[in-house]
């Protein structure tokens, strides 16, 4: 059966599954019969490049430094067929995540670090529908705007239409020219070239420790409950840790946001710019957090960026 070429079929139709286990690279002894479960092999001037499970190689005796998670995109890719590796590291690369690829006859072949073996299944999901997440530019900033007065055209509460302009887009429209504004934290989700997804976080502070305000996020609303808050949300929290920032705080739904490692401010000894807010101001505690030690204000009070406290 001759393999697909169209890059937008490819794409749709790639399918990725994570296999089970642990894979390494390893270069194989000169001289040495080659034994054991290789999964693949590339012979080059300097030696036998083996790839393998992990248990495999330790039963092995190999020496072996990357930990890999093997991700098969089960779509049948001609071998001449042009962009899909490309658009899937560029996709993954976007996402800080490195990408070693193997293509077989039938099959093309991810090795990820295994840390982000998870993250990584998301991204190419995603993308298998046509959406890339990317830091989103000052060109952008229009449809960002247009998209968040249309997420939040209708009063949750009420369900009623919102009388004129949503405030987040005002909000929004302050926090892109305020001191505390972040450019690698303006996150969009971009589907055929349209932006249907933003998030923003930006400078805050718990007394004087440096901290992040997450909001406003929006989701085109016809897409929504597809997986695109939910990816904008992990890709917040992968970018602030990488930058080494100590937590970020929001004020939402109990229900949703404890899924993505949310927790009431109170208990990690970070309050609320409300005592009212109660439970619903909640904080995603980071590597960089300090501990709140054990005095009766914890770490301090939470202050957004200045926009945030005209509201």
């Amino acid at each position: 059966m001759a393999g697909e070429t169209d890059l937008a079929a490819l794409l749709e139709s790639m399918h990725p599954v994570l296999r089970e286990g642990e894979y390494v690279y390893a270069l194989w002894p000169h001289g040495r019969p080659l034994e054991g479960g290789v999964e693949a092999a590339v012979r080059e001037a300097e030696g036998l490049t083996v790839v393998l499970h992990r248990d495999e190689a330790d039963r092995l005796g190999l020496e072996y430094d990357f930990v890999a998670a093997w991700i098969t995109l089960q779509v049948h890719s001609a071998l001449e067929a042009v962009g899909l590796t490309a658009a899937v590291s560029s996709a993954l690369g976007a996402a800080g995540i490195s990408c070693n690829v193997l293509a077989g006859f039938h099959h093309d072949h991810l090795l990820v670090p295994v840390a982000d073996s998870a993250h990584a299944m998301e991204i190419l999901t995603l993308l298998q529908r046509g959406v890339v997440l990317r830091s989103g530019m000052r060109a952008d900033r229009e449809a960002i705007l247009a998209l968040t007065a249309a997420a939040f055209s209708i009063n949750p509460v009420t369900g009623l239409p919102v009388d004129g302009e949503p405030g987040e887009v005002g909000l929004l429209k302050e926090l892109f020219e305020c001191e505390g504004y972040l450019p690698g934290l303006s996150i969009v989700a971009e589907l055929g070239g349209e932006i249907v997804g933003h998030v923003i976080s930006t400078r805050g502070f718990v007394g004087d420790l440096p901290f992040l305000g997450l909001g406003p996020i929006s989701v085109e609303p016809h897409l929504q409950r597809r997986g695109i808050g939910s990816a904008l949300l992990r890709e917040t929290a992968r970018r602030a840790a990488a930058s080494g920032e100590a937590g970020i705080a929001l004020l939402g739904s109990t229900d949703y946001y404890p899924r993505f490692g949310y927790v009431p401010g109170t208990t990690v000894g970070v309050q609320p710019p409300e005592p009212a807010w109660g439970a619903h101001f909640q904080v995603l505690p980071l590597p960089g957090m300090p501990d709140a030690g054990t005095s009766d204000g914890g770490l301090g009070t939470f202050r957004y960026a200045e926009p945030f406290q005209r509201l």
